[in-house]
């Protein structure tokens, strides 16, 4: 077999490989609902630093972890966060500890200040920093390197520990431990500045890990919509002319998307008349990742604009309002 041979029969498997995952990928449902099962108003006070490493600033790394941290939980759905400075500035007022250090009776006293929910903080117990001789391409050709240089790979990982408090008990709900890093390679010469800014890098991903963490434990996402015809695909549902306008002649056909749920959590769904009567619904047990499909037939329903509710543990998930006409 040639070269030219094996080049068009490795093009040809890759086809077949993406159409194979072009046929499995179930497109998700145009709606999103992010629902907090319980009360999400968060507070991030000072992460505690016990490692050696202080930085250029003096404060050390505790102070980037905690505002990576909350930057990153102020732009998640499902979840409102305390202003900083508000909060810091009560803590000075209020004689509490800004250290980071919070006692059961501190962390009441914050929650009942601030109506927060929950309180979140940390220590970071080591940064480890590491600068090592290297090689850097500075010329590549047709995908192949072809001149390399003396570089210094510079590299730093953060060790943390992150606490989720109940503001309201004073309990710690959460205790994870947890690592991030960075890294960046520089010609041989070329000042480097310092490990600061791996160090945010490093806490960038710490806060992703700290998010993901929060939000999969007190939140659940479902993806869902109104179709008016469906088809299964593997163990999904894929709709067809997406809609909230049917005739009496249709059926209503929602497809939702368990995202992320718990295992055994309950699944209510209402379907409502134009006078907020529930006229049907259906009582359901879900796990994550399922996908479900429930079917409203519309024979002999009255002209007007209906609503479909869902909710999740308890907790509405959305309200999809919908018109029937003639």
């Amino acid at each position: 077999m040639n070269e030219q041979t094996g080049i068009v029969i490795a093009i040809v498997i890759g086809v077949i490989l993406v159409i194979g995952i072009l046929l499995l990928v179930i497109p998700e449902p145009a709606e999103r609902a992010v629902i907090a099962t319980e009360r999400l108003d968060v507070a991030v006070l000072a992460f505690r630093n016990s490692s050696s490493w202080r930085g250029a600033d003096g404060q050390g790394p505790g102070e980037t972890l905690r505002g990576r941290v909350e930057s990153r939980l102020v732009g998640e759905t499902g979840i409102n966060v305390f202003s900083r400075a508000q909060l810091d500035a009560l803590l000075m007022e209020r004689a509490l500890g800004t250290s980071g250090i919070i006692d059961p009776t501190t962390a009441v006293e914050i929650g009942t200040l601030t109506g927060v929910s929950k309180l979140v903080t940390g220590t970071v117990y080591a940064v480890d920093t590491l600068s090592e001789p290297t090689t850097l391409c500075i010329r590549w050709q047709d995908g192949n390197c072809v001149e390399n240089v003396p570089a210094v790979k510079y590299s730093v990982r953060v060790l943390a520990q992150v606490e989720v408090i109940d503001a309201r008990t004073g309990k710690i709900e959460q205790s994870t431990d947890t690592t991030g890093s960075g890294e960046t390679t520089l010609r041989q010469g070329v000042s480097f500045g310092s490990f600061d800014s791996l160090i945010a890098s490093a806490a960038d991903e710490i806060s992703d890990q700290v998010v993901s963490h929060l939000t999969s434990t007190y939140t659940r996402e479902l993806r869902y919509g109104l179709y008016k015809s469906v088809k299964t695909k593997a163990d999904g549902y894929v709709g067809k002319n997406e809609t909230v306008r049917f005739s009496a002649s249709d059926d209503a056909q929602l497809i939702v998307h368990f995202v992320r749920v718990r295992n055994g959590d309950s699944f209510d769904i209402q379907w409502i008349d134009p006078s907020g009567n529930v006229l049907d619904q259906t009582q359901d047990v879900v796990s994550n990742g399922e996908w479900q499909l429930y079917t409203w037939d519309l024979a002999g329903r009255a002209p007007g604009r209906y609503h479909v509710t869902g909710s999740i543990a308890g907790s509405q998930a959305f309200d999809a309002p919908f018109t029937v006409g003639p």
